[in-house]
């Protein structure tokens, strides 16, 4: 079953066009495996978002540390490796400030 001219159906069960390179094959299971890898790696993060946005994801959210921001951004890359990634991840230091803060 491998009509392809006319739009039928093709040997794989989808529709002849519709897998396009906006639609990489299996990207909410590779986003589901990042967030699990996310959640349960060194990092333990379960503030970052990752959603699929045409055909690249974007990875977001905040984070304690640079390290830790390091660490979401190789993991993604290992989990989405052939798709474009997005990162949009803030660093929110928690250190004491380096002088008073004056009031008026």
């Amino acid at each position: 079953m491998n009509e392809h001219p006319g739009g039928h159906a093709s040997g794989d069960g989808t529709a002849a066009g519709t897998r396009t390179a906006a639609s990489p094959p299996n990207i909410e299971y590779r986003i589901a495996h990042l967030k699990e890898r996310l959640a349960t790696e060194l990092v333990g993060e379960l503030g970052i978002r990752v959603e699929a946005r045409g055909g690249s994801v974007v990875v977001s959210g905040t984070v304690p540390s640079v390290h830790c921001r390091d660490e979401i951004e190789r993991i993604a890359q290992e989990e989405l490796d052939g798709v474009a990634v997005h990162a949009d991840i803030v660093v929110a230091e928690a250190a004491a400030p380096d002088h008073p803060e004056e009031l008026a």
